[in-house]
């Protein structure tokens, strides 16, 4: 798909996972520390790996992505797996926050529109999260440039550490940072470099 990037065509196939099966490692292995019952916003959410999880959990989830095939195949899941998710397409720069949230995830996505525009909806997301709430938030960083593939739609590349010091204030229950290498269908290789946050806003 000419000058679209690699997960579309993924996105397209309910056989194949564009990334992997399952949420993200983070949320996986941190979400007994999220508030219960939680209003949940899920920022790019690709196939729905995080929101069908939190869904699953109890809680009520809205989750949106520029990607309309995306959200087509997050909604077909989310119907296979018999959980009731609040799905719609948006571009991030376009979103208006309605409503507070308890938890606002966002993975592999800030990095990809330019540094004004992500950096103003990280102050809209902290703005918007409720006393004692969270942010669960995963980037790349240029510890590594971007792929050949990912380039064109990277736009923002954070610096190490950039992310966590935008939290200053709030309590930072989880950091790492690093490089990782990853496989997707159609034999697509990548290695990037990460950092990612779970931090609670103060009550």
């Amino acid at each position: 798909m000419e000058n679209k990037p690699f997960w579309e065509t993924a996105y397209s196939d309910l056989k194949v996972s564009a990334f992997s099966k399952g949420p993200t490692a983070d949320v996986e292995d941190h979400f007994r520390i999220f508030p219960s019952n939680a209003n949940v916003l899920d920022v790019g959410c690709g196939e729905g790996r995080n929101s069908v999880f939190m869904a699953k959990l109890g809680n009520r989830v809205d989750a949106f992505d520029i990607s309309a095939a995306g959200i087509e195949k997050a909604r077909q899941i989310a119907e296979m797996e018999k959980v009731s998710i609040r799905f719609f397409v948006c571009d991030l720069a376009d979103f208006v926050f309605e409503k507070p949230y308890d938890i606002i995830l966002s993975h592999g996505v800030l990095h990809l529109p330019y540094k004004e525009t992500r950096d103003s909806f990280i102050r809209r997301m902290q703005e918007n999260t409720t006393p004692g709430g969270i942010n669960v938030i995963g980037i790349f960083t240029n510890r590594l440039p971007a792929t050949p593939d990912n380039a064109p739609f990277t736009h923002s590349l954070f610096d190490v550490g950039e992310l966590p010091a935008k939290y200053t204030g709030w309590e930072l229950l989880y950091h790492a940072e690093g490089t990782f290498r990853d496989s997707h269908p159609g034999g697509i290789h990548h290695e990037h470099a990460y950092e990612r946050i779970i931090a609670r806003k103060p009550r």
